[in-house]
């Protein structure tokens, strides 16, 4: 009986280790494929394309934006003729449209769609700094040219806790941003990032109490090539929103509620005016003049005290 025993206690053990044997190489695998996923290798004559979502943001509640596809035009390396600077409107320019655009039958241009998670976007969860990957994926090598969104029509403000629909501007679901060869980060060769600021205040338009219309503004702007604003603002109480304006452009922030911290990217110039408006309970404003500026860097404004 004892020998039977101890016969058991080795088949048990010896069970035993092979069931986890066999776990660690299917954990050993899983974490394999993970990893070179992440780490995929770009095939010959492809290149990979990120883009980034941020926003500048509204005193909404929230800002529920339906995405459906992001896809981008690109110019292959081996394409000849067309005027690589005739796009349109520089920098930040858009325009809307619903039908399928012939850009790449005029100059062997090509659109690719790039892999995104299709659903809604809450565009106030990406201020103060934040930011998320939106769209990434193969394209064919070459010069980026356009970015077109499309849009479904699940958009929705949320005001005082109340949801109203937010319509798309004369129904058009499709905006597309113009690039530029300096609007591209290239983190290595044949590795490209862009940053697409979907920007809420400027693209909701109030047409009445109960009716709001979306007229998407995007812009592109780079870490490396724009420069950042950050501090803090309190009290709470006070509901202040942060103001930047830098070479004629206004950024907005919106302190987080629970520490008053704030940031502004995408800064152009050497300098800002930062304007705090306080919205209630008496507090009054504030303004900070000629704030430097620093490509690439965050400058710190420190902790503002609002008075009343």
């Amino acid at each position: 009986m004892k020998k039977l025993s101890q016969s058991g206690f080795g088949w048990n053990a010896l069970l035993f280790l092979g069931v986890n044997l066999l776990l660690f190489v299917i954990l050993f695998v899983f974490a394999c494929k993970k990893e070179d996923a992440f780490n995929e290798s770009i095939p010959e004559g492809q290149q990979r394309v990120r883009i980034r979502l941020s926003d500048n943001p509204v005193s909404f509640d929230a800002v529920n934006v339906d995405i459906l596809r992001v896809e981008v035009l690109v110019k292959p390396d081996s394409c000849r003729g067309g005027d690589d600077d005739d796009d349109g409107p520089g920098r930040g320019g858009c325009h809307y449209d619903n039908d399928h655009d012939d850009d790449g039958d005029r100059d062997c241009a090509v659109w690719d769609t790039l892999d995104i998670r299709p659903g809604i976007y809450n565009l106030l969860d990406l201020s103060n700094g934040a930011d998320t990957l939106l769209a990434s994926g193969f394209t064919v090598e070459g010069r980026i040219k356009k970015i077109r969104l499309t849009l479904g029509t699940q958009n929705s403000v949320v005001v005082d806790s109340i949801s109203y629909p937010l319509s798309l501007w004369n129904n058009h679901n499709r905006v597309t941003i113009n690039i530029r060869g300096e609007d591209i980060e290239e983190i290595t060769p044949g590795d490209l990032q862009l940053w697409l600021d979907f920007d809420a205040g400027r693209s909701i338009v109030r047409v009445s109490n109960n009716r709001f219309v979306l007229k998407p503004y995007l812009r592109i702007w780079l870490p490396a090539q724009t420069a950042s604003i950050k501090g803090k603002v309190i009290p709470e109480e006070a509901e202040a929103i942060v103001s930047a304006v830098a070479d004629g452009d206004t950024l907005i922030a919106i302190p987080d509620h629970h520490d008053g911290h704030f940031k502004i990217r995408g800064l152009r110039g050497s300098i800002a005016d930062v304007f705090i408006n306080a919205t209630a309970n008496g507090y009054r404003d504030t303004t900070i003049l000629a704030v430097p500026l620093q490509r690439g860097e965050d400058t710190n404004v420190g902790t503002i005290q609002l008075r009343n």
